[in-house]
Parts: C-alpha cells; structure tokens; sequence
C-alpha cells in the first residue's frame, strides 16, 4: 500500500500523527488494539487502547525462509490492570500459528481524523515466552514468523481440469492439458529363471 498525497505532504511537514495499530486473530476471535488513550472502530474490529506493546525491528527478508519475523513485547502494568495473573491467560487461547498484522494509522492533526491505515507487517504468531524482567517486572515476549513461510506451505491442489471447475466453472484453462498417468519402465536386462 501506497500513502496517500495528503499523507505524504502531512509527512513532509511533520505535522501527521501516527498511531500504531495491532491485529491478532485468534481461535477465539480478533483482538485489535491501538497505542492511544481512546479505542478505534476499523473494518469492522474495535482496537482497543494500548500504550505498553513494544514491536521490534521488522525484517523484510526475501525468498522463502522466515527472516521476517518479529517480536512483541508486552510488560505488566498494574494500574492499567495488566497483572501478571490477567497476562498468563493468553496461555488459554488458540493462538500458534495465528495471523498478526502490524498496522500504522495516520490522523490529521487538526481534526483527528482518520486519513488511512497501512500495514507495517504481517506474521503468525508462532510462542509466547514469559519472563520476569528486573526493571519492568512480568512481560510477555510473543516471536511472530514472517509471511514468507506462506511460499513454502502445500497446499493439496491438483491442477487439473476438475479442480479447477471447482473453483470456477467457466475457467476451461486445463481443458487440453494432457492427463499424467504411470508408466512402469523396465531398466536393466529381464530376469531369467
């Protein structure tokens, strides 16, 4: 995604606001949140206000392997109501190998409004570790595996003219592919008896 002109020139000025804006979809349903002290309703999912997340570096590997990845660090905040009690329920979610998306929301300084939101990243989470720090306390460091495990992952399709009808009945484009079947090739002399 592009930003907008009036972002950019919003940019240039160093007047834009930008908001960070995570996404997690677990088996129990999406969890937004947004570092601001108010909640935002976007594409339909209500991101709560956050202010403790902290997202790492974001990798921008190529190819295959998942040097993409990134981490989320939660720490404990008891006056916020992040106790170490309320962060190890996360250990009750369906959450491995759920995707997480890093979002970056633009306002107008003025107004507050709204001007577009652009994703940053996006990942499965992959563990949740849980650690004591001396300085912050309790925190939760959650390792998320880049997208670029998708290019590696099967996906059990068979190109052929029937799966493709599946998928959409007027597509024909299989419809002269020869069909592959076995042939058993003898290599080497017979055996005799």
């Amino acid at each position: 995604m592009t930003m907008s002109n009036e972002v950019k020139a919003l940019y240039d000025s160093g007047a834009i606001i930008t908001r960070q804006m995570l996404r997690f979809q677990f088996g129990s349903g999406i969890f937004g949140f947004i570092s601001r002290s108010s909640p935002l309703t976007y594409a339909g999912v209500e991101y709560k206000p956050f202010g403790l997340i902290e997202v790492s570096d974001i990798g921008g590997g190529t190819g295959t392997s998942a040097d993409g990845g990134f981490t989320l660090t939660l720490a404990e905040s008891p006056d916020d109501g992040l106790t170490p009690d309320v962060l190890t329920q996360i250990e009750s979610e369906d959450y491995r190998d759920r995707p997480v998306i890093v979002m970056d929301a633009h306002f107008h300084p003025d107004s507050g409004a709204l001007l577009q939101v652009e994703v940053v990243a996006r990942g499965y989470l992959d563990v949740v570790e849980h650690q004591t720090d001396p300085e912050r306390g309790y925190i939760l460091v959650a390792r998320c595996e880049g997208r670029q495990l998708d290019y590696s992952r099967k996906n059990g399709r068979y190109r052929t003219m029937t799966d493709q009808q599946r998928r959409s009945s007027t597509d024909k484009f299989f419809q002269h592919a020869a069909s592959r079947g076995r042939v058993d090739i003898f290599w080497g002399r017979v055996a005799t008896k």
